[in-house]
């Protein structure tokens, strides 16, 4: 499906998406095509109900909202690229409802597991010290796992006491 590999590199270079999404998007579109397969079937000719034949057999297959929501993201975003650069005249997924997952408050952990988790690296060698240091920097900025380590020294500013980070979006973070 040169579509599919036009669309990733396009959603990389001119929409700036990071690598992570890149490869879910290329998952999830492969296994569309999977979809397709059986029977022979070509992106130009879908309608909605085969869209929405494709969302169920998902959920048939033991999926989660989240995971269909994505992959119909996915798919969408595939659709508008078709549509935009001329090579479909509409889009079957317009007008089709992402699935609503259930809002779940996020697990923490309990201040004595926080505890034992910052001062658990051995500070008497440099790897537990830097260890250290980048627990203490995500318990108390709430930065994500990714954003701490694409941190670059000059991101940091210990005279002031502030790190900039680039998060997701390629948004900056104080």
């Amino acid at each position: 499906m040169d579509a599919v590999v036009d669309f990733l590199e396009a959603l990389q270079t001119e929409g700036g998406a990071s690598r992570n999404t890149v490869l879910a998007y290329r998952r999830d579109l492969a296994d569309f095509g999977r979809f397709l397969a059986r029977p022979r079937r070509e992106l130009a000719t879908l309608g909605a109900r085969d869209v929405s034949d494709y969302l169920l057999s998902l959920r048939r297959r033991g999926l989660g909202a989240r995971s269909v929501a994505r992959r119909l993201s996915a798919l969408r975003g595939l659709y508008r690229f078709l549509v935009r650069e001329g090579r479909l005249s509409r889009d079957p997924t317009e007008h089709l409802e992402s699935p609503r997952p259930p809002r779940r408050l996020p697990r923490t952990l309990s201040i004595e597991d926080a505890t034992a988790l910052v001062e658990s690296p051995d500070t008497t060698r440099g790897e537990g010290l830097r260890d250290r240091a980048l627990l203490e920097l995500l318990y108390a900025s709430g930065m994500r796992a990714s954003e701490v380590l694409s941190l670059r020294h000059e991101d940091l500013n210990l005279t002031a006491g502030y790190v900039t980070c680039m998060g997701k979006g390629s948004r900056q973070r104080l």
